[in-house]
Protein backbone atom coordinates (compact mmCIF):
# COMPACT_ATOMS: atom_id res chain seq x y z
CA UNK A 1 0.00 0.00 0.00
CA UNK A 2 1.61 3.34 -1.08
CA UNK A 3 1.86 5.76 1.37
CA UNK A 4 1.16 9.80 1.40
CA UNK A 5 3.98 11.41 0.42
CA UNK A 6 5.89 12.81 3.34
CA UNK A 7 5.52 16.47 4.82
CA UNK A 8 9.90 16.76 4.17
CA UNK A 9 9.21 16.21 0.74
CA UNK A 10 6.92 18.87 0.06
CA UNK A 11 9.18 21.17 2.10
CA UNK A 12 12.31 20.31 0.20
CA UNK A 13 10.19 20.80 -3.04
CA UNK A 14 9.20 24.46 -1.57
CA UNK A 15 12.98 25.61 -0.49
CA UNK A 16 14.03 24.30 -3.78
CA UNK A 17 11.47 26.56 -5.66
CA UNK A 18 12.08 29.68 -3.34
CA UNK A 19 15.74 29.19 -3.00
CA UNK A 20 16.20 29.91 -6.92
CA UNK A 21 13.37 32.14 -6.78
CA UNK A 22 15.35 34.22 -3.77
CA UNK A 23 18.66 33.35 -5.16
CA UNK A 24 17.68 35.30 -8.87
CA UNK A 25 16.89 38.43 -6.59
CA UNK A 26 19.96 38.24 -4.43
CA UNK A 27 17.98 37.91 -0.68
CA UNK A 28 20.07 36.68 1.27
CA UNK A 29 21.12 34.04 2.74
CA UNK A 30 19.93 32.25 -0.21
CA UNK A 31 22.10 33.99 -2.47
CA UNK A 32 25.23 33.10 -0.61
CA UNK A 33 24.15 29.91 0.39
CA UNK A 34 22.38 28.47 -2.95
CA UNK A 35 23.84 25.68 -3.58
CA UNK A 36 23.20 23.99 -0.36
CA UNK A 37 19.60 24.80 -0.15
CA UNK A 38 19.51 23.50 -3.63
CA UNK A 39 21.31 20.20 -2.53
CA UNK A 40 19.30 19.81 0.64
CA UNK A 41 16.41 20.56 -0.95
CA UNK A 42 16.79 17.73 -3.15
CA UNK A 43 17.64 15.29 -0.87
CA UNK A 44 14.02 15.49 1.03
CA UNK A 45 12.30 15.83 -2.11
CA UNK A 46 13.84 12.78 -3.77
CA UNK A 47 13.84 10.45 -0.37
CA UNK A 48 10.05 11.50 -0.47
CA UNK A 49 9.27 10.20 -3.84
CA UNK A 50 11.19 6.90 -2.86
CA UNK A 51 8.88 6.35 0.72
CA UNK A 52 6.01 7.04 -1.83
CA UNK A 53 6.56 4.58 -3.94
CA UNK A 54 7.75 1.66 -1.53
CA UNK A 55 6.82 2.54 1.46
CA UNK A 56 10.44 2.45 2.85
CA UNK A 57 12.92 5.44 2.68
CA UNK A 58 16.33 6.09 4.15
CA UNK A 59 15.30 9.60 6.25
CA UNK A 60 12.15 7.47 7.64
CA UNK A 61 12.79 4.24 8.19
CA UNK A 62 16.31 4.31 8.39
CA UNK A 63 16.95 7.75 10.20
CA UNK A 64 20.18 6.94 11.85
CA UNK A 65 21.50 6.03 8.80
CA UNK A 66 20.81 8.97 7.34
CA UNK A 67 22.05 11.21 9.71
CA UNK A 68 25.59 9.00 10.43
CA UNK A 69 25.94 9.90 6.59
CA UNK A 70 26.50 13.35 6.78
CA UNK A 71 29.86 13.00 8.65
CA UNK A 72 31.27 10.22 6.70
CA UNK A 73 30.40 12.46 3.56
CA UNK A 74 32.54 15.26 5.01
CA UNK A 75 34.71 12.94 5.63
CA UNK A 76 34.93 10.94 2.01
CA UNK A 77 34.69 14.15 0.25
CA UNK A 78 37.82 15.63 2.27
CA UNK A 79 39.95 13.20 0.98
CA UNK A 80 39.56 13.81 -2.67
CA UNK A 81 40.10 17.61 -1.26
CA UNK A 82 43.41 16.56 0.26
CA UNK A 83 44.45 14.87 -3.05
CA UNK A 84 43.57 18.13 -4.70
CA UNK A 85 46.06 20.22 -2.81
CA UNK A 86 48.34 18.28 -5.29
CA UNK A 87 46.19 18.07 -7.95
CA UNK A 88 45.15 21.98 -8.20
CA UNK A 89 41.92 20.51 -10.64
CA UNK A 90 39.64 23.11 -8.76
CA UNK A 91 39.58 25.85 -6.96
CA UNK A 92 36.90 28.21 -4.74
CA UNK A 93 35.70 31.85 -5.23
CA UNK A 94 33.33 34.38 -3.57
CA UNK A 95 33.77 32.84 -0.66
CA UNK A 96 32.47 34.27 2.89
CA UNK A 97 35.31 36.32 4.96
CA UNK A 98 33.70 34.84 8.09
CA UNK A 99 36.01 31.62 9.11
CA UNK A 100 33.18 30.34 11.06
CA UNK A 101 30.43 30.99 8.40
CA UNK A 102 32.74 29.54 5.44
CA UNK A 103 33.75 26.48 7.62
CA UNK A 104 30.32 25.68 8.24
CA UNK A 105 29.41 25.76 4.97
CA UNK A 106 31.94 23.48 3.70
CA UNK A 107 30.54 20.85 6.30
CA UNK A 108 26.73 21.60 5.25
CA UNK A 109 28.19 21.56 1.45
CA UNK A 110 30.12 18.22 1.96
CA UNK A 111 28.10 16.57 4.13
CA UNK A 112 25.39 16.34 0.76
CA UNK A 113 27.82 14.12 -1.66
CA UNK A 114 26.67 10.87 0.06
CA UNK A 115 23.31 11.46 0.69
CA UNK A 116 22.95 13.10 -2.85
CA UNK A 117 24.23 10.31 -4.72
CA UNK A 118 22.39 6.84 -2.43
CA UNK A 119 18.98 8.89 -2.49
CA UNK A 120 19.55 9.47 -6.13
CA UNK A 121 20.19 5.74 -7.07
CA UNK A 122 17.84 4.20 -4.15
CA UNK A 123 15.15 6.39 -6.61
CA UNK A 124 16.35 4.59 -9.72
CA UNK A 125 16.50 1.29 -8.22
CA UNK A 126 12.74 1.82 -6.67
CA UNK A 127 11.29 3.29 -9.96
CA UNK A 128 13.05 -0.57 -11.42
CA UNK A 129 15.88 0.74 -13.35
CA UNK A 130 18.25 -2.07 -14.86
CA UNK A 131 15.88 -4.84 -12.73
CA UNK A 132 16.42 -7.82 -15.05
CA UNK A 133 20.49 -6.44 -15.81
CA UNK A 134 22.98 -9.87 -15.85
CA UNK A 135 26.02 -10.20 -16.99
CA UNK A 136 27.97 -13.39 -17.65
CA UNK A 137 29.53 -14.40 -14.30
CA UNK A 138 33.13 -13.12 -13.87
CA UNK A 139 35.08 -14.63 -11.48
CA UNK A 140 38.75 -12.53 -10.35
CA UNK A 141 40.96 -15.22 -9.26
CA UNK A 142 43.16 -14.01 -6.06
CA UNK A 143 45.79 -13.33 -8.22
CA UNK A 144 43.67 -10.72 -10.09
CA UNK A 145 42.71 -9.21 -6.58
CA UNK A 146 46.42 -8.40 -5.82
CA UNK A 147 46.89 -7.10 -9.26
CA UNK A 148 43.49 -4.53 -8.62
CA UNK A 149 44.60 -3.22 -5.46
CA UNK A 150 48.25 -2.89 -7.29
CA UNK A 151 46.61 -0.87 -9.75
CA UNK A 152 44.99 1.00 -7.51
CA UNK A 153 47.52 2.25 -5.18
CA UNK A 154 49.54 2.78 -8.77
CA UNK A 155 46.52 5.32 -9.59
CA UNK A 156 46.07 7.32 -6.58
CA UNK A 157 49.52 7.31 -5.85
CA UNK A 158 50.56 8.83 -9.83
CA UNK A 159 47.65 10.95 -9.57
CA UNK A 160 49.10 13.10 -6.42
CA UNK A 161 52.70 13.00 -7.53
CA UNK A 162 52.08 13.61 -11.38
CA UNK A 163 48.84 14.84 -11.51
CA UNK A 164 49.31 16.58 -14.70
CA UNK A 165 48.67 13.60 -16.85
CA UNK A 166 47.56 11.40 -14.46
CA UNK A 167 44.46 13.60 -12.48
CA UNK A 168 41.72 11.10 -13.38
CA UNK A 169 43.24 8.43 -11.98
CA UNK A 170 41.82 9.82 -8.88
CA UNK A 171 38.65 9.02 -9.51
CA UNK A 172 38.90 5.38 -9.84
CA UNK A 173 41.66 4.33 -7.80
CA UNK A 174 40.19 3.55 -4.93
CA UNK A 175 37.38 1.20 -6.25
CA UNK A 176 40.47 -1.16 -7.56
CA UNK A 177 42.00 -1.00 -3.95
CA UNK A 178 39.22 -1.09 -1.82
CA UNK A 179 36.88 -3.69 -3.20
CA UNK A 180 39.34 -6.78 -3.16
CA UNK A 181 39.29 -6.00 0.42
CA UNK A 182 35.74 -5.71 0.89
CA UNK A 183 35.41 -8.87 -0.92
CA UNK A 184 38.58 -10.46 1.07
CA UNK A 185 37.11 -9.65 4.43
CA UNK A 186 33.01 -10.63 3.91
CA UNK A 187 31.87 -6.63 3.25
CA UNK A 188 28.70 -6.13 0.77
CA UNK A 189 31.18 -6.25 -2.57
CA UNK A 190 30.85 -5.16 -6.46
CA UNK A 191 32.67 -8.11 -7.23
CA UNK A 192 30.88 -10.46 -5.31
CA UNK A 193 27.66 -8.99 -7.64
CA UNK A 194 30.35 -9.47 -10.87
CA UNK A 195 30.59 -13.10 -9.65
CA UNK A 196 26.94 -13.81 -9.40
CA UNK A 197 26.32 -11.99 -12.71
CA UNK A 198 24.45 -9.12 -11.52
CA UNK A 199 25.91 -5.81 -12.43
CA UNK A 200 22.43 -3.67 -11.71
CA UNK A 201 24.41 -2.14 -8.72
CA UNK A 202 27.09 -0.50 -10.79
CA UNK A 203 24.98 0.36 -13.42
CA UNK A 204 22.21 2.31 -10.84
CA UNK A 205 25.70 3.84 -9.46
CA UNK A 206 27.04 5.02 -12.44
CA UNK A 207 23.51 6.53 -13.69
CA UNK A 208 23.10 8.00 -9.99
CA UNK A 209 26.74 9.64 -10.33
CA UNK A 210 25.82 11.13 -13.76
CA UNK A 211 22.41 12.32 -12.82
CA UNK A 212 24.21 14.01 -9.33
CA UNK A 213 27.33 14.86 -11.88
CA UNK A 214 24.86 17.09 -13.53
CA UNK A 215 23.24 18.92 -10.68
CA UNK A 216 26.41 19.47 -9.01
CA UNK A 217 27.46 21.22 -11.91
CA UNK A 218 24.34 23.10 -12.72
CA UNK A 219 23.39 24.41 -9.34
CA UNK A 220 26.82 24.91 -8.84
CA UNK A 221 27.35 27.58 -12.18
CA UNK A 222 24.54 29.91 -10.71
CA UNK A 223 25.85 29.88 -6.99
CA UNK A 224 27.55 32.87 -5.91
CA UNK A 225 29.81 30.72 -3.92
CA UNK A 226 31.43 28.14 -6.09
CA UNK A 227 34.39 26.36 -7.26
CA UNK A 228 35.62 26.86 -10.99
CA UNK A 229 37.91 23.86 -12.12
CA UNK A 230 41.88 24.05 -13.87
CA UNK A 231 42.02 20.76 -15.56
CA UNK A 232 44.88 20.90 -17.87
CA UNK A 233 44.12 19.45 -21.69
CA UNK A 234 40.26 20.05 -21.62
CA UNK A 235 39.74 24.12 -20.57
CA UNK A 236 38.26 24.87 -24.20
CA UNK A 237 34.83 23.26 -24.04
CA UNK A 238 32.64 23.08 -20.91
CA UNK A 239 29.78 22.45 -19.88
CA UNK A 240 29.16 24.98 -16.54
CA UNK A 241 31.91 25.31 -15.17
CA UNK A 242 32.75 21.87 -15.85
CA UNK A 243 35.21 20.44 -18.50
CA UNK A 244 32.54 18.67 -21.02
CA UNK A 245 35.03 15.92 -21.30
CA UNK A 246 35.06 15.61 -17.08
CA UNK A 247 31.66 14.50 -17.09
CA UNK A 248 33.29 11.41 -17.61
CA UNK A 249 34.49 11.29 -14.08
CA UNK A 250 31.31 11.31 -12.62
CA UNK A 251 29.56 8.30 -12.52
CA UNK A 252 32.73 6.14 -11.55
CA UNK A 253 33.08 8.53 -8.51
CA UNK A 254 29.26 7.77 -7.52
CA UNK A 255 30.93 3.95 -7.74
CA UNK A 256 34.14 4.54 -5.81
CA UNK A 257 32.70 6.56 -2.36
CA UNK A 258 30.30 3.43 -2.30
CA UNK A 259 33.17 1.35 -2.30
CA UNK A 260 34.78 3.68 0.21
CA UNK A 261 31.28 4.01 2.85
CA UNK A 262 31.14 -0.25 2.13
CA UNK A 263 34.64 -0.37 3.78
CA UNK A 264 33.52 1.99 6.51
CA UNK A 265 30.55 -0.12 7.42
CA UNK A 266 32.81 -3.25 7.37
CA UNK A 267 34.05 -2.08 10.64
CA UNK A 268 30.15 -2.12 11.97
CA UNK A 269 29.76 -5.63 11.33
CA UNK A 270 28.34 -5.15 7.88
CA UNK A 271 25.86 -2.75 8.93
CA UNK A 272 25.11 -0.16 6.19
CA UNK A 273 22.31 2.42 5.06
CA UNK A 274 21.08 -0.07 2.46
CA UNK A 275 17.79 -1.85 3.05
CA UNK A 276 19.67 -5.23 3.13
CA UNK A 277 22.37 -3.99 5.11
CA UNK A 278 21.02 -1.73 8.14
CA UNK A 279 19.52 -4.37 10.14
CA UNK A 280 22.42 -7.09 10.32
CA UNK A 281 24.39 -7.61 13.40
CA UNK A 282 21.98 -5.48 15.53
CA UNK A 283 22.91 -7.16 18.71
CA UNK A 284 26.59 -6.18 17.79
CA UNK A 285 26.97 -2.66 19.49
CA UNK A 286 30.02 -0.39 18.41
CA UNK A 287 32.00 0.75 21.56
CA UNK A 288 31.54 4.18 23.17
CA UNK A 289 35.35 4.86 23.34
CA UNK A 290 35.81 3.40 19.41
CA UNK A 291 32.38 6.41 18.72
CA UNK A 292 34.56 8.86 20.45
CA UNK A 293 37.92 8.25 19.03
CA UNK A 294 36.19 8.23 15.60
CA UNK A 295 34.60 11.06 15.92
CA UNK A 296 37.59 12.73 17.02
CA UNK A 297 39.41 11.41 13.73
CA UNK A 298 37.02 13.26 11.83
CA UNK A 299 37.29 16.22 13.19
CA UNK A 300 40.62 16.56 13.26
CA UNK A 301 41.22 15.63 10.17
CA UNK A 302 38.21 17.91 8.76
CA UNK A 303 39.77 21.08 10.84
CA UNK A 304 43.44 20.56 8.91
CA UNK A 305 41.99 19.83 5.52
CA UNK A 306 39.68 23.02 6.41
CA UNK A 307 42.90 24.80 6.86
CA UNK A 308 44.71 23.70 3.87
CA UNK A 309 41.77 24.50 2.01
CA UNK A 310 41.71 27.99 3.43
CA UNK A 311 45.31 28.38 2.49
CA UNK A 312 45.57 26.49 -1.21
CA UNK A 313 42.41 26.20 -2.47
CA UNK A 314 40.14 29.40 -1.62
CA UNK A 315 40.96 31.75 -4.33
CA UNK A 316 39.02 34.89 -3.11
CA UNK A 317 35.91 36.05 -0.98
CA UNK A 318 32.90 37.68 -1.78
CA UNK A 319 34.31 41.39 -2.11
CA UNK A 320 33.19 43.71 0.44
CA UNK A 321 32.52 47.38 0.02
CA UNK A 322 35.60 47.83 2.93
CA UNK A 323 37.87 45.34 1.17
CA UNK A 324 37.50 47.81 -2.19
CA UNK A 325 41.50 49.95 -1.06
CA UNK A 326 40.83 51.47 -4.12
CA UNK A 327 37.91 53.52 -2.78
CA UNK A 328 39.32 55.60 0.73
CA UNK A 329 38.22 55.03 3.72
CA UNK A 330 35.81 58.72 3.80
CA UNK A 331 34.48 57.39 0.79
CA UNK A 332 33.62 53.71 2.25
CA UNK A 333 31.61 55.38 5.11
CA UNK A 334 29.56 57.92 2.79
CA UNK A 335 28.71 55.22 0.15
CA UNK A 336 26.08 53.82 2.18
CA UNK A 337 23.99 57.14 2.68
CA UNK A 338 24.10 57.60 -0.70
CA UNK A 339 22.31 53.89 -1.08
CA UNK A 340 25.62 52.32 -1.82
CA UNK A 341 26.34 49.53 0.84
CA UNK A 342 28.02 46.67 -1.89
CA UNK A 343 30.49 46.70 -4.72
CA UNK A 344 27.36 45.41 -6.69
CA UNK A 345 25.42 48.29 -6.02
CA UNK A 346 27.92 50.44 -7.12
CA UNK A 347 27.98 48.73 -10.87
CA UNK A 348 24.27 48.36 -10.90
CA UNK A 349 23.79 51.91 -9.78
CA UNK A 350 26.50 53.73 -12.31
CA UNK A 351 25.12 52.10 -14.98
CA UNK A 352 25.05 55.17 -17.17
CA UNK A 353 26.31 57.94 -18.02
CA UNK A 354 23.40 60.51 -16.08
CA UNK A 355 23.55 58.51 -12.91
CA UNK A 356 27.09 58.27 -12.90
CA UNK A 357 27.43 62.27 -13.27
CA UNK A 358 24.45 62.63 -10.49
CA UNK A 359 26.76 60.27 -7.64
CA UNK A 360 29.87 62.60 -8.67
CA UNK A 361 28.61 65.34 -7.75
CA UNK A 362 26.51 63.82 -4.59
CA UNK A 363 29.82 62.80 -3.49
CA UNK A 364 32.14 65.75 -4.35
CA UNK A 365 34.11 63.62 -6.31
CA UNK A 366 35.57 63.58 -10.33
CA UNK A 367 33.89 61.82 -12.82
CA UNK A 368 37.30 59.84 -13.61
CA UNK A 369 37.93 59.27 -9.98
CA UNK A 370 34.26 57.36 -9.84
CA UNK A 371 34.52 55.48 -13.43
CA UNK A 372 37.80 54.49 -12.02
CA UNK A 373 36.18 52.92 -9.03
CA UNK A 374 33.33 51.26 -11.11
CA UNK A 375 35.72 50.02 -13.03
CA UNK A 376 37.76 47.91 -10.36
CA UNK A 377 34.18 46.92 -9.36
CA UNK A 378 33.64 45.18 -12.05
CA UNK A 379 36.81 43.91 -12.58
CA UNK A 380 37.00 42.02 -9.06
CA UNK A 381 33.94 39.86 -10.24
CA UNK A 382 35.48 38.49 -13.29
CA UNK A 383 35.56 34.74 -12.46
CA UNK A 384 35.28 35.61 -9.07
CA UNK A 385 38.81 36.97 -9.42
CA UNK A 386 38.46 39.27 -6.04
CA UNK A 387 40.32 41.84 -4.38
CA UNK A 388 42.83 39.27 -3.32
CA UNK A 389 43.73 39.31 -7.19
CA UNK A 390 43.61 42.26 -8.68
CA UNK A 391 46.63 43.47 -6.20
CA UNK A 392 48.66 41.27 -8.25
CA UNK A 393 47.21 42.71 -11.85
CA UNK A 394 47.37 46.32 -11.01
CA UNK A 395 51.27 46.68 -11.60
CA UNK A 396 50.69 44.97 -14.78
CA UNK A 397 48.61 48.22 -15.54
CA UNK A 398 45.65 45.84 -15.21
CA UNK A 399 42.66 48.26 -14.16
CA UNK A 400 39.35 47.13 -16.16
CA UNK A 401 37.90 44.17 -17.69
CA UNK A 402 38.33 45.83 -21.42
CA UNK A 403 42.54 45.86 -20.16
CA UNK A 404 42.13 42.21 -18.83
CA UNK A 405 40.53 40.90 -22.25
CA UNK A 406 43.45 42.42 -24.04
CA UNK A 407 45.76 40.51 -22.50
CA UNK A 408 47.35 37.42 -23.44
CA UNK A 409 47.49 34.71 -20.46
CA UNK A 410 51.16 33.45 -21.07
CA UNK A 411 53.14 37.14 -21.45
CA UNK A 412 50.47 38.37 -18.16
CA UNK A 413 52.08 35.41 -16.25
CA UNK A 414 55.56 36.56 -17.30
CA UNK A 415 54.77 39.53 -15.93
CA UNK A 416 53.42 38.37 -12.48
CA UNK A 417 56.86 36.43 -12.35
CA UNK A 418 58.89 39.54 -13.15
CA UNK A 419 56.85 41.92 -11.04
CA UNK A 420 56.65 39.87 -7.77
CA UNK A 421 59.94 37.93 -7.85
CA UNK A 422 59.90 34.88 -5.34
CA UNK A 423 56.27 35.58 -4.28
CA UNK A 424 53.47 32.96 -4.91
CA UNK A 425 51.44 34.26 -7.61
CA UNK A 426 48.60 33.32 -9.55
CA UNK A 427 48.74 29.98 -11.85
CA UNK A 428 48.96 30.64 -15.39
CA UNK A 429 45.56 28.19 -16.26
CA UNK A 430 43.43 30.78 -13.70
CA UNK A 431 44.61 33.74 -15.57
CA UNK A 432 43.77 32.30 -18.87
CA UNK A 433 40.33 31.92 -17.88
CA UNK A 434 40.24 35.67 -16.35
CA UNK A 435 40.82 36.37 -19.85
CA UNK A 436 38.47 34.52 -21.72
CA UNK A 437 35.69 35.82 -19.11
CA UNK A 438 37.35 39.10 -19.62
CA UNK A 439 36.57 38.57 -23.29
CA UNK A 440 33.36 36.98 -23.06
CA UNK A 441 31.90 39.91 -20.56
CA UNK A 442 33.37 42.68 -22.93
CA UNK A 443 31.66 41.04 -25.58
CA UNK A 444 28.03 39.88 -24.03
CA UNK A 445 27.54 42.94 -20.89
CA UNK A 446 27.38 46.47 -20.91
CA UNK A 447 30.77 47.53 -18.80
CA UNK A 448 31.12 51.15 -17.75
CA UNK A 449 33.48 52.60 -20.25
CA UNK A 450 36.64 54.57 -19.24
CA UNK A 451 36.04 56.79 -22.38
CA UNK A 452 38.78 59.82 -22.75
CA UNK A 453 35.58 61.72 -24.29
CA UNK A 454 33.49 61.17 -21.50
CA UNK A 455 35.64 62.53 -18.59
CA UNK A 456 36.52 65.93 -20.74
CA UNK A 457 33.27 66.62 -20.65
Amino acid sequence: MKKSFPLHGVIGLLLLILSEFFHLKKVEPFYSWFYCFAWWSYILFIDAIIYRLKSNSLLINRRKEFFLLIPWSVFIWLIFEAANLSLENWYYINLPNSIVERWLGYAIAYGTVLPGIFETMGLLETLGLFKNASIKKTLISQGGHQVLIALGTLCIISSIVIPQYFFPLIWVGFIFLLEPLLYRFGGKSLLKDLEEGNPRKIYLLLIAGLICGFLWEFWNFWALSRWVYTVPFFEEVKAFEMPLLGFLGFPPFAVQVYVMYNLISLFRSGRGWEESTYQLNTEKKTRPLTAVLISILIVAFSILIFKAIDLKTVDSYYPRLKDAYWIGPEYQKELPRVGIATLDDLILKTKGKKERDELALRLLIPKEKLIQWVEKAQLVNVMGLGVENLRFLEPAGIHSISALAEQDPDMLYEKMIQNFPGRPIPHKEKMKLWVREARKVRRSVEIVPYRSSELKE
